[in-house]
């Protein structure tokens, strides 16, 4: 029987095999990259070349015709996760996954990221509503090509990529900005409206939302300026973007006539969070704020809408949505929770709670500028263009560097810190701090290459706490046999989160253990405390040991922080080689949110995603744009299983470099 089913086994693989040759012969693997091809709406011919490391650079003559090369560059590379996106954005999970995923659209329906991205398109001036018309044109054009149609994910899902409507970047651009709020379900984020039934479904649903798509962590931001001697300054920006595998952001080299910019772009929109030119470059952070009060005046009248499945169940909706907010009827008549204990280190919640003093209103209320019309297409354009930029759904906090001119601020972000020689360090998260004082510690002390600094993983926070606590804890002599090994290696720890820290993962697990006990975070120097604080230091030691192994060496900070990256819908997958090629991966990082090196830890409520898009210039080399991303790469059908790890060296993007075997894109009527 079981040479039997060997045998089924090995046929079924090769029939596997010659379907997948045959698909590769009839249908190549790449979509066009070099030729000629002709692309619908073009006024003029454009260009897109690609160099072997991906760098992307596109050459037209005007605006129009630049979003559309952008539109096709966009969906030649991630076609996957721009249809993803946009299926999450208007609603329609359930018709690719079924009505498992109804929870999810009902979410984004509420929100109404594609009712109002479709009201937001109809308003628009006509020379907008054309660049999103050139964009979707190439998007198209790259979607109806055999090998873009027919990757991996839509081949494994068994789904056809939809034609682009010119207003679903508009609906992807309210979807990262909502992703830019704070969860709703954080500790002190909702007060008194985490008691009612209503507010909670929201809350849960919403980072279950989040949590399918692995996108998040824009909070934690950072931009500066640093000089790193008397004749170079540096311009680092950092954007964490959650816990995807796929990239959020690419680097795109565009050329219309003389003028030039690379810039970062979100596929499948025209949002350029940062970019460089002749003369300036900018950062702008993917934040947006949402306030939660109470109202106790008449509900607005319900709107409605549907959701089909792919079963073509229907499911009719009834949502209390209007310009001024969206709206949620109040269920209980509890006392308002006490709220949860902080940590010393303090970090940003944007959404407001009502003062818990107040009765409990009929109905609650959440404000935030996307459940109105209205786009941050001419202020993206405006940054490009060196013209005032004034946000509407984001934040518009950030940094604007020139050649010759001090920085400029953008918006009002949480943390501003000047910095010696006449920096300026900017974050949306009040941990990054402790990231500025030891910023400003090395420029003093003759800061070293931009690539050092943001790999510097040390934390003033944690040396501050750690003393105390080892104060508090008592010397080595008195403590107990199966307590020295672990105050040793807390003793030795130089507050750095280096992927190889046995004291970091420590430290950490230590003061989780300790609000797992007291609900509440240590206090250091406090001696008081100190039976307590031995009794949850072994705590910690055995959490390390039932989940890590009795070896020390296994409790790297590496190994403990949360810094898997996922695969948005094969995350969880347990279905045999699909789970091999799209299996989590553990990026082996290292750092901390209040560390200059980015990265999750164990002890705060919303942790920086693991990953991060970097980039740096310098004004010696300004041409040159760095950035440095780790990537995940999953395996193919055609004999690569399992998925591939790449912590790549920084990927420069120069803007003056050349085009290279394009594949030259024309319009209809070109001969």
């Amino acid at each position: 029987m079981s040479r039997l089913l060997t045998v089924l086994g090995f046929v079924a693989l090769l029939l596997i095999g010659v379907a997948a040759i045959v698909g590769l012969l009839a249908y190549g693997n790449e979509p066009v990259r070099s030729g000629r091809l002709t692309l619908e709406d073009l006024s003029q011919p454009a260009a897109v070349a690609w160099d072997e490391d991906g760098r992307v650079v596109i050459e037209a003559t005007n605006e129009r015709d630049l979003a559309a090369a952008l539109g096709y560059a966009h969906a030649a590379d991630d076609a996957w996760a721009m249809a993803l996106w946009r299926q999450a954005a208007i609603g329609g999970l359930a018709e690719w996954f079924g009505p498992t995923q109804r929870q999810l659209d009902r979410h984004a329906r509420m929100l109404g990221f594609a009712t109002l991205a479709e009201r937001t398109y109809e308003a628009l001036p006509d020379n907008e509503r054309a660049l999103l018309e050139a964009h979707a044109h190439g998007v198209n054009a790259a979607l109806r090509q055999n090998p873009v149609a027919q990757r991996d994910e839509f081949v494994l899902l068994d789904l056809e990529p939809t034609p682009w409507l010119p207003w679903h970047a508009l609906a992807i651009e309210r979807l990262v900005a909502w992703l830019g709020t704070p969860p709703l379900g954080t500790d002190s984020a909702f007060g008194q409206a985490r008691t009612d039934p209503a507010i909670a479904r929201f809350a849960t649903t919403d980072s279950l939302f989040r949590a399918f798509l692995y996108l998040g962590g824009a909070r934690q931001s950072r931009a500066w300026v640093a000089p790193l001697d008397s004749t170079t300054t540096t311009f680092v920006q950092q954007h964490p973007y959650g816990a995807s595998a796929l990239p959020l952001m690419r680097a795109v080299t565009l050329r219309q006539g003389s003028e030039g910019l690379t810039a970062a772009t979100i596929p499948g929109t025209l949002l350029f969070p940062g970019g460089q030119t002749a003369d300036r470059a900018w950062s702008v952070f993917l934040t947006s704020d949402a306030t939660l009060t109470p109202f106790d005046s008449l509900l607005p009248p319900p709107v409605y809408d549907r959701l089909v499945d792919r079963n073509g169940d229907e499911t009719l909706l009834t949502i209390n949505r209007s310009d001024d907010g969206l709206f949620f009827k109040s269920e209980t008549s509890t006392q308002p929770a006490a709220r949860a204990d902080t940590l010393v280190a303090d970090s940003t919640a944007a959404f407001r709670p009502s003062d818990p003093a107040l009765k409990t209103p009929s109905a609650w209320v959440l404000q935030w500028s996307g459940l109105a019309p209205g786009t941050d297409l001419s202020a993206w354009r405006a940054l490009r263009d060196s013209t005032a930029a004034a946000f509407r759904l984001f934040r518009g906090d950030g940094l604007v560097m020139t050649r010759s001119e001090s920085p400029m601020v953008l918006g009002d972000p949480p943390i501003r810190s000047t910095l010696p020689g006449g920096g300026v360090f900017i974050a949306a998260d009040t941990l990054a701090r402790y990231a500025a004082e030891h910023l400003a510690a090395l420029i003093a002390a003759n800061a070293s290459t931009p690539q050092a600094l943001t790999r510097d993983a040390t934390s003033p926070w944690a040396a501050a706490q750690l003393a105390g606590l080892l104060a508090a804890l008592g010397h080595r002599d008195s403590l107990t046999a199966d307590l020295k090994d672990p105050y040793a290696f807390l003793l030795s720890w130089d507050a750095r989160y280096t992927e190889d820290a046995v004291g970091a993962a420590l430290f950490e697990t230590w003061l989780r253990a300790h609000r797992s006990i007291t609900g509440a975070w240590p206090i250091p120097a406090d001696s008081s405390n100190r039976p307590l604080l031995q009794q949850t230091l072994r705590l910690a030691v055995a959490m390390l040991r039932d989940q890590h192994g009795d070896r020390p060496s296994a409790w790297r900070w590496e190994s403990v922080q949360r810094g898997a990256r996922t695969f948005p819908v094969w995350g969880d997958s347990t279905q045999g080689l699909v789970e091999a090629r799209y299996a989590p991966s553990e990026t082996g990082l290292g750092g901390h949110p209040t560390a200059l090196r980015l990265g999750p830890s164990l002890v705060f409520g919303e942790p920086p995603a693991p990953a991060v898009w970097t980039a740096w210039l310098t004004t010696t080399d300004w041409d040159a744009w760095t950035i440095q991303h780790p990537v995940v790469e999953a395996g193919g059908l055609l004999g690569r299983t399992g998925e591939v790890f790449l912590d790549t060296e920084p990927l420069v993007v120069q803007r003056s470099a050349a085009l290279t075997d394009p594949v030259y894109l024309r319009p209809p009527d070109a001969p």
